[in-house]
């Protein structure tokens, strides 16, 4: 399984997680991936599909995605 864990404009740290099935190799260039990612401060993970090259994406472009996804923080 990989994961990637980035910080967004809120200060929350979200570590993202992808299926092993995502493996990039030639059987899944082109395909979406459904990350799963988590943090502390949100009560469930939040799930986004991004590019099957999404460990070489901009740290702040996924975390701004992750962001624009999440529920509010709890408290």
């Amino acid at each position: 399984m990989s994961a990637r864990t980035v910080t967004d404009s809120a200060g929350r740290t979200w570590t993202c997680t992808a299926p092993e099935v995502a493996e990039e190799d030639a059987r899944n260039q082109g395909k979406d991936v459904v990350l799963r990612c988590e943090t502390a401060s949100v009560a469930g993970p939040v799930r986004i599909t991004v590019g099957w090259q999404w460990r070489t994406m901009a740290d702040n472009g996924l975390a701004r995605m992750i962001n624009k996804t999440s529920p509010v923080p709890r408290r």
